[in-house]
């Protein structure tokens, strides 16, 4: 039913990639006058923190739940570090033709002893990403093991802005799937019993049965409805005639994210309906128009918050509800490279100081916000910028989709 991708198939970041990245956290150190730094990854399994990606950049892959390390030291093979037998599994399939793979129930007593092996002494300084995103105990133990930690967060989301075409072609595949999860979420509505946690089910099954690493679901269902939902006793317990659907969708392939979010209704759409839908495209559009290299990234986020207050009654404090208009997409949800840039509480004041965006870079563009009447209305579709601009990389047909 779903066209698989086969293992023969798989995309990967070449190895020489990886290994020109690991060579520029090196350059990193030395200019830093770190022995070494030590690269923490949280779960990537919420969505949340921007963390996720600090190993994948540099291995090619990280495991998917629960935290994992990667040591580069100045001189010498980088060491990665799963908290037990399932992640040393997986890492070694995975990672061992670029780094030494350890188990280490206790991260900071594991990161010491290789670091005396060696010939590093613990209190030698350290760079240290990722800190903000672990669970308390493991960065306790880092912390009680390593003395002279220094942050190195702000400089590795630097590191990271750099993408490859491989980076991008993973995330044309997740684009891939979450449109055939649209496609399937819009079929099955119409199914005769269907209900909305069926629904879900059934389109986090595609994803998954494409193989993809992670795929999620958030639904909303009724005559205008007020938020998006993610859990199934949040949901309404029946799919009617004159109901709106709207879903959005949340893929992960080999670590790289995507999202799609469309709006659906069983009949015909009121006039103020189909107008609003057609707002948010052009919304999306005049996003999508600003995106070219070497352009400051905040402008992508200033155009999609000025259009919005302009079509909305609502102020962003006051809307009854509304998430964040934009956000980069990698190997975390929301990529740290942009993602104050692309913030719309920043401090505009340092926007002089902000990133430019880069080939290659993946925003995802999705206006969202209540009207009355109608509730809460939305779209999104995920763009890379290009050599020339920008394009997007979610294929499923844009608008309003009327079902019969």
């Amino acid at each position: 039913m779903y066209p698989i991708m086969r293992e023969s198939e798989m995309m990967v970041i070449p190895q020489e990639v990886l290994e020109e990245r690991i060579e520029r956290a090196r350059d990193l150190a030395a200019e830093r006058g770190l022995a070494a730094l030590v690269l923490c990854s949280a779960s990537r399994a919420g969505g949340a923190g921007q963390s996720g990606g600090n190993t994948a950049y540099f291995l090619g892959y990280s495991t998917f739940n629960g935290a994992v390390a990667l040591l580069i030291p100045a001189q010498g093979r980088p060491i990665a570090f799963g908290p037990g037998s399932n992640e040393k599994r997986m890492f070694r399939a995975r990672v061992s033709t670029m780094a030494e793979v350890r188990q280490a129930a206790d991260f900071g007593a594991g990161i010491a002893q290789a670091l005396d092996e060696l010939g590093i002494r613990e209190d030698a300084p350290i760079g240290l990403a990722g800190r903000p995103d672990l669970p308390v105990r493991i960065e306790r133990n880092i912390v009680a093991r390593l003395p002279r930690l220094i942050d190195v967060d702000a400089a590795v989301h630097k590191l990271r802005e750099i993408v490859h075409p491989a980076d991008v072609a993973l995330q044309r595949e997740a684009s891939r799937i979450s449109d055939l999860m649209i496609a399937r979420a819009f079929q099955a509505a119409v199914e005769p019993g269907m209900t909305p946690a069926r629904l879900m089910a059934e389109v986090e099954f595609a994803g998954r049965a494409l193989e993809a690493e992670s795929a999620r679901l958030w639904l909303a269902v009724g005559p205008n409805p007020p938020i998006t939902s993610f859990e199934y006793f949040e949901l309404a317990s029946t799919i009617s005639p004159g109901d709106r659907v709207q879903l959005g969708t949340t893929v992960c392939v080999e670590g790289h994210f995507t999202q799609g979010l469309r709006m659906a209704i069983l009949g015909e759409p009121s006039r103020d309906l189909s107008k609003a839908a057609e707002t948010l495209i052009g919304i999306q559009d005049a996003a999508l128009a600003v995106m070219a290299p070497g352009k400051p990234a905040h402008l992508i986020s200033d155009v999609l918050e000025g259009l919005i207050d302009a079509n909305c009654p609502y102020t962003r404090q006051t809307d009854p509800f509304r998430f964040q208009s934009c956000h980069q997409l990698g190997l975390d949800y929301s990529d740290p490279p942009l993602a104050y840039a692309l913030s719309a509480s920043r401090d505009k004041r340092l926007d002089a100081q902000g990133p430019l965006l880069s080939v290659g870079q993946v925003v995802e563009i999705h206006p969202n916000y209540n009207l009355p009447g109608l509730g809460h209305v939305c779209a999104g579709d995920a763009a890379v910028v290009t050599e020339t601009g920008a394009e997007w990389l979610t294929r499923y047909p844009r608008g309003l989709a009327v079902l019969g």
